[in-house]
C-alpha cells in the first residue's frame, strides 16, 4: 500500500546519510556528554537507527522526547487521532490551539525543536493501516496506548522481521512498558575470573583513560574462526565487556503465564506484584472488547476481572497443584501472601483512577524507562531490563518483572 509520509528535514544535516559514515563534528560537540557516558561506538549505532512511534499521547510525547535527544537518525510519528483538551493536559508537545488537529502533526513542531539534527517524519494514519513492508524499514517500533489486538499483531510481525519492539500504555495513574528485543545483542559487564572463547562471542576491552577503544575479536566457539585460541582475559577489571544475545518472549507469552506449573508456584509470590492484577484485568478487558464509553460499567468490568485474576492465582496455590514440600499449612500461608483480595495494595474502590486523563508523572516514569531501554537496544550497550515494567502511582510502586520467570 502507499503510505503518505511527510518529512521535516533536519536544519543541520549530519554527515553520512545512512549513518554509516559516523558523526559529524557538530554532532560530536552536541552529543559530547552522552558520548562520554556510553562511548562513540554506541552513539554511532544510535546515529544509524530509525524509529517508528505510534500514538502521540502524553506517554508518546515523553518517549519522543527521549528518542529525539539521544541522537537517532530518524523518528517517524504516526497517529490517526485528533487533539482533545485531555491531550493538551498530558502531552507537553501540544499547544492550546492544537485542539482538533492531528496529534502527530501538532506534536511535530516542538519535537523538531528538541533536536534539529534528527530527521522527523509524520504519518497521519493508524498503526493498523501501515504495512509490514513499511515497518521493515525501521530499527525499532514503539506502540503507545494502542489497542491490545494491534499490539499482539505488530509484536509478532516485528519478531518475524527481527525488529526491536516496545509496547506501553498509561491508564490514568497506572502504566506499563513491555520490551521485546528478541535475538538482539547487548554489551554487558563480564563476570568471572577468566573468560574463554567458548563462553562469549566477542570481548571488548575499553581504556577509559584514552579517547579510543580497543576491540579484540574472539571466535564464537563452534570450531570455526581462528585456529589458535586467544589467551584468556582477566575480567575482574571493570573495563571488560562481553557481547551477549538475549531471548525475549512475545507479549502473549508474557501476560499469559501458566502459574499452575509446579516450578512456578513457589516463584509466584516473589515475582508477581499487586499492581500486576489490575493491569492484567485492564488488558483482558481490552482483549475481550468489554470496555465502553460508560465509566461506571467499565469500573464494574474491571473489578470483576481483577477479582478473577487474584482469586484464580490464590486457587492455584491452595488447590494442591504444587510440589509435596509446599503442601504444609505454614508454607501455603507464605505462598499465598499478596495473592488474597484483602491484602492487595490497590483495592477496587480506587479503580476510577485508572480512567480519565493520563497522570503526567506516570507518563514521565514509564516513558523514561521505555526510552532508556530503547537506547540500550539500539546502541547494543548495557544490560537490558526484562521484560515488563509496571508502575502504579496509587501505591507508589515500580516493579520490573520477567515473565515467564526463568
Amino acid at each position: 500500500m502507499s503510505i503518505g509520509v511527510t518529512s521535516e528535514e533536519p536544519s543541520a544535516t549530519p554527515s553520512g546519510d545512512n549513518g554509516s559514515e559516523g558523526l559529524s563534528k557538530v554532532e560530536t560537540e552536541v552529543y559530547d556528554r552522552q558520548i562520554r557516558l556510553w562511548g562513540m561506538e554506541a552513539q554511532n549505532k544510535l546515529r544509524a537507527a530509525n524509529v517508528l512511534l505510534c500514538g502521540l499521547s502524553g506517554l508518546g510525547a515523553e518517549i519522543s522526547k527521549n528518542l529525539m535527544l539521544c541522537g537517532i537518525r530518524s523518528l517517524t510519528l504516526t497517529d490517526e487521532k485528533n487533539v482533545t483538551e485531555e491531550d493538551v493536559d498530558s502531552n507537553f508537545l501540544l499547544e492550546n490551539n492544537s485542539i482538533g488537529k492531528n496529534r502527530a502533526r501538532a506534536s511535530s513542531q516542538k519535537a523538531r525543536a528538541l533536536n534539529p539534527m534528527v530527521k522527523l517524519e509524520v504519518l497521519e494514519a493508524s498503526v493498523s493501516s501501515v504495512s509490514p513492508e513499511f515497518v521493515s524499514n525501521f530499527t525499532l517500533v514503539v506502540l503507545c496506548d494502542q489497542k491490545y489486538s494491534d499490539v499482539v499483531f505488530w509484536n509478532e510481525k516485528c519478531r518475524q522481521l527481527k525488529i526491536g519492539f516496545i509496547a506501553c500504555s498509561v491508564f490514568g495513574w497506572m502504566g506499563f512498558s513491555f520490551f521485546d528485543f528478541n535475538d538482539h545483542y547487548f554489551l554487558r559487564q563480564a563476570w568471572g575470573a577468566l573468560l574463554t572463547p567458548k563462553k562469549v562471542l566477542m570481548i571488548i576491552r575499553i581504556n577509559f583513560s584514552a579517547a579510543e577503544k580497543k576491540q579484540d575479536a574472539v571466535c564464537d566457539g563452534d570450531g570455526g574462526g581462528t585456529s589458535s585460541a586467544p589467551e584468556a582475559i582477566d575480567v575482574d577489571a571493570e573495563n571488560v565487556l562481553e557481547k551477549k544475545k538475549y531471548q525475549y518472549p512475545s507479549i502473549e507469552e508474557a501476560f499469559n503465564v501458566d502459574w499452575s506449573k509446579k516450578q512456578l508456584v513457589r516463584k509466584s509470590r516473589r515475582v508477581i506484584p499487586c499492581s500486576y492484577f489490575p493491569l492484567k484485568a485492564m488488558l483482558r478487558a481490552q482483549k475481550e472488547g468489554k470496555l465502553c464509553a460508560d465509566d461506571e460499567k467499565n469500573l464494574k468490568i474491571l473489578t470483576e476481572l481483577w477479582t478473577e485474576e487474584v482469586t484464580s492465582l490464590h486457587s492455584v496455590i491452595i488447590s494442591g497443584n504444587h510440589p509435596p514440600d509446599l503442601r504444609t499449612a505454614p508454607t501455603l500461608q507464605v505462598l499465598i501472601a499478596n495473592h488474597e483480595i484483602e491484602k492487595q495494595t490497590v483495592q477496587a474502590e480506587n479503580f476510577d483512577y485508572f480512567f480519565g486523563p493520563q497522570l503526567s508523572p506516570v507518563c514521565a516514569i514509564v516513558g523514561g524507562l521505555a526510552g532508556q531501554e530503547a537506547i540500550k537496544a539500539m546502541s547494543e550497550n548495557g544490560r537490558p531490563l526484562r521484560n515488563i515494567f509496571i508502575y502504579s502511582a496509587l501505591d507508589s510502586t515500580g516493579t520490573m518483572c520477567m515473565f515467564p520467570p526463568p
